[in-house]
């Protein structure tokens, strides 16, 4: 399958503590690169499409180690802005059993806050673009990224790619002057593709389901009012994600298109490594079905497979192929070792 698919999004340094350590009591760092839309396109490198990221790294260092993050799954560089300046870092703390996880951001004037449409070459972005993702996290940024995030989509439906938007609502990022409720309606009216997570919609669109939060009358609900208000939407789809400790989770997810509507199987997982770019494994599972020209219900299926394997990978992105992610979806056997 010849396909090209670009993200634009900010790549992080994500420390952790070793093991199960809090924050406070860390004397060494777990390191590792991610960000919401350069996970997708680390993913969508693994299952084989044409994958280019458009972000902005420092000189020095710490971007050269980012560039070569990249480089070594295979994402396309070529548009990947260097200048002086500093990069985005996260640091993440795991959760255990009833003790939720947390994230402490750094990132405020990093090299790719401070990016505006000007410094992007798009014809050389977009060049042979079949399809653009994007998340809500970009906007949430600043209001550079807010302005660059709605050229870039404006400019990507110009050219008649395919957009699709994740929602990503973060709150502890929207901190310069514009809320999500502000800025997140015109970009979903931007958008072919719209994919959200529980309570995303509330938050970023000021839309909700009818009946019970995560059941699949509620989901269903829901992305018909999300057809109804963004009349140029292919697919709205909702993950639908029930926390019962730290390690112990069920997950499924929803997609509505023209055509009809789906659910994936629920997996219940309860032994997690790492939860952090599930949804982004989500989204870039999704993005493979579709663009391979699978059948709606087996694009979803592939997703929640996608999603499901990347709780057990350590790290921001999914390490998995397309035949493991098959295998995944044609089994009810799970874990046994392939010889």
């Amino acid at each position: 399958m010849s396909k090209t698919i670009v993200t634009l999004g900010e790549l992080m340094m994500r420390l952790k503590p070793p093991g199960k350590l809090r924050l406070r009591q860390a004397q060494a760092f777990e390191v590792c690169h991610g960000g919401a839309e350069a996970n997708v396109a680390v993913s969508l490198a693994e299952f084989g499409l044409a994958s280019r990221l458009v972000t902005g790294l420092p000189e020095g260092e710490l971007g050269a180690q980012a560039l070569r993050f990249l480089r070594a799954h295979d994402v396309d560089t070529s548009q990947v802005i260097r200048r002086p300046g500093r990069l985005g870092l996260y640091f993440m703390e795991e959760g255990a059993d009833f003790r939720s996880g947390c994230v402490v951001y750094d990132r405020a004037g990093s090299v790719f806050s401070e990016l505006s449409p000007d410094d992007i070459d798009w014809n050389a972005a977009f060049d042979g673009a079949d399809w653009f993702h994007i998340s809500g996290i970009t906007p949430a940024l600043s209001d550079e990224t807010r302005q660059l995030a709605t050229f870039a989509m404006e400019e990507a439906r110009r050219r008649n790619i395919h957009v699709s938007l994740d929602l990503n609502y973060r709150e502890r990022l929207w901190e310069y002057g514009r809320s999500a409720i502000e800025v997140m309606p015109a970009l979903a009216s931007l958008a072919d593709t719209l994919i959200a997570g529980r309570g995303d919609c509330t938050h970023c669109l000021g839309v909700d389901g009818e009946g019970e939060n995560g059941s699949q009358v509620w989901a269903e609900s829901l992305t018909e009012q999300l057809f109804r208000r963004f009349s140029q939407l292919t697919n709205a789809s909702i993950t639908l994600r029930n926390s019962k400790s730290a390690e112990n989770h069920s997950w499924s997810a929803h997609l509505r298109t023209q055509a009809g509507s789906y659910f994936s199987r629920t997996y219940e997982m309860t032994a997690i490594l790492d939860r952090v770019g599930t949804g982004d494994a989500f989204c870039a599972g999704l993005i493979y079905g579709l663009v391979d020209a699978r059948k709606p219900s087996e694009a979803l299926e592939f997703g929640a497979a996608a999603n499901c394997l990347k709780h057990s990978i350590h790290g921001d992105s999914n390490a998995v192929s397309v035949s493991e992610v098959d295998a995944l979806v044609s089994t009810t056997r799970f874990g046994q070792l392939r010889r």
